[in-house]
């Protein structure tokens, strides 16, 4: 799959914005039903614990992943929401991503957007800020 399929399927999907996101559907598409703590998931995707908590809420907020109800056990059990709106161009992100090669352009797409300050809408936050990351790209003209 292109950079570019990549990235179109990232702007619709709309809510996957960095790595973790990207890892922890990647975890929840070989898992689609997980009951375990959370800083067991966190070392099991290789990020810290405050950035899933903050993928984790991301996804669940987005309808693409569902979380148990809070109760007296710390462990909760997580399902991917496959029936969601986003569902196919979810489905076709994630088998690409299941790859080595499409995980690599996926993350790298994603790296590239924060890097470049990318909005909700696929747009660079600001005209000037992305300027001034094109004219460090381009480099001194000879």
């Amino acid at each position: 799959m292109t950079a570019r399929r990549i990235g179109d399927l990232l702007d619709r999907i709309g809510s996957v914005k960095s790595p973790c996101d990207l890892d922890l559907l990647l975890f929840f598409y070989r898992h689609p039903r997980a009951f375990l703590l959370s800083d067991r998931l966190a070392k099991y995707v290789g990020y810290d614990l405050p950035q899933v908590a903050g993928s984790l809420e991301t996804l669940i907020t987005a309808g693409l992943l569902r979380q148990s109800p809070d109760s007296t056990d710390p462990a909760r059990l997580y399902v991917l929401r496959r029936g969601s709106t986003l569902a196919g161009w979810l489905s076709s992100l994630l088998r690409s991503a299941a790859t080595r090669e499409g995980r690599l352009a996926a993350i790298g797409t994603l790296k590239q957007r924060q890097s470049l300050g990318f909005s909700d809408g696929g747009e660079p936050e600001s005209a000037a800020s992305a300027r001034a990351v094109l004219r460090a790209l381009e480099g001194p003209h000879a």
